[in-house]
C-alpha cells in the first residue's frame, strides 16, 4: 500500500482538532477505504508524528485504531502543510519537478513556500 498524503494530512488535522479526552477512530473516516486509513495511521505512528494504539488482531480486515494526540514533530509537520494554498502548491511543485513525495521533501518544499509568503 502507498502513502496517501491527502489522507495523512486529514488524519493530522482531525487529530489536532480532537477535544480533550477524545480519540480519533476508524469510524471517523466512514467515507474512506478502511485499509487506506488504517495504513496511514500505522505509518504516522511509525514516523512518531502521532501517539496511537492499533488493534493488532490477526486477519485481513482492518480492525481499529485510537489516535490520541499529535507529537511535537506531528504538530511541526502539520504547521508546514496546514494552509490549503501552501499544501496545493507543495504537491504541484513536487509533481511538476518529477520528484518523490518523501517526508523530508514535502516538509522542505512547504516550509520554503511559507518562508517566501512571509518574505524570509
Amino acid at each position: 500500500m502507498k502513502r496517501d498524503w491527502d489522507v495523512i494530512r486529514e488524519i493530522l488535522q482531525k487529530t489536532e482538532e480532537l477535544e480533550p479526552n477524545k480519540m480519533l477512530e476508524l469510524e471517523d473516516f466512514k467515507d474512506k477505504d478502511a485499509y487506506l486509513v488504517s495504513y496511514q495511521v500505522r505509518i504516522l505512528l511509525e514516523a512518531s508524528l502521532i501517539d496511537a494504539v492499533l488493534s493488532e488482531v490477526m486477519g485481513n480486515e482492518p480492525k481499529n485504531f485510537f489516535v490520541i494526540r499529535l507529537t511535537w514533530e506531528g504538530h511541526e509537520f502539520l504547521d508546514s502543510i496546514r494552509n490549503d494554498s501552501i499544501w496545493m502548491k507543495t504537491k504541484s511543485k513536487i509533481l511538476e519537478k518529477g520528484g518523490s513525495m518523501t517526508f523530508d521533501v514535502v516538509n522542505a518544499v512547504a516550509l520554503n513556500f511559507i518562508k517566501n509568503a512571509i518574505s524570509l
